[in-house]
């Protein structure tokens, strides 16, 4: 399997939009986007100069499997930006693809932003988001519940990354 990260399109932001609709990916993960039109806005909002946000899409073979992005950036005070990643492609879940475009990943933030360290909130009943974020140099920082829900903070700092 070849993995590479591509550029984002609003093709692709329609797309992962339909594809993340799924039941059981809605339980996976703490989506608070709530429409089509507010992810194409959002969207946009990344190619400003400036942006808080950045992001790419995962590709496996050629084919578009799902996002992985940057929010909160903070190049200034924290020195640091949030990650997230979604693989929308059930059949390609455990498979390591996730992992490996998460190494990826995080070498293009550290290069491409004054960042010192990179956070990371999965639900705590999330095995394999756990998983890598465990096998990608993320440590876990603490647990907590929000609205209910179990979660872990993990964090991954510019030297453990290397």
């Amino acid at each position: 399997m070849t993995i590479s990260l591509k550029s984002r399109t609003e093709d692709h932001v329609k797309i992962y939009w339909d594809k993340t609709q799924d039941e059981e990916i809605q339980k996976l993960f703490p989506f608070s986007i709530k429409s089509l039109e507010e992810s194409l806005k959002l969207y946009k909002e990344t190619l400003e100069d400036g942006a808080s946000s950045y992001g790419k899409v995962i590709y496996c073979d050629e084919k578009y499997i799902g996002d992985i992005w940057c929010y909160c950036i903070d190049e200034t005070d924290e020195k640091m930006t949030m990650l997230s990643i979604v693989i929308f492609e059930k059949d390609l879940w455990g498979k390591g693809i996730a992992t490996e475009a998460t190494k990826i990943f995080i070498q293009d933030i550290f290069n491409k932003y004054k960042v010192d360290k990179i956070g990371a909130f999965t639900y705590s009943s999330n095995n394999r988001s756990r998983g890598l974020l465990q096998k990608s140099g993320f440590s876990e920082i603490e647990t907590f519940v929000e609205d209910g829900i179990e979660s872990v903070y993990y964090e991954l700092g510019i030297t453990q990354s290397k």
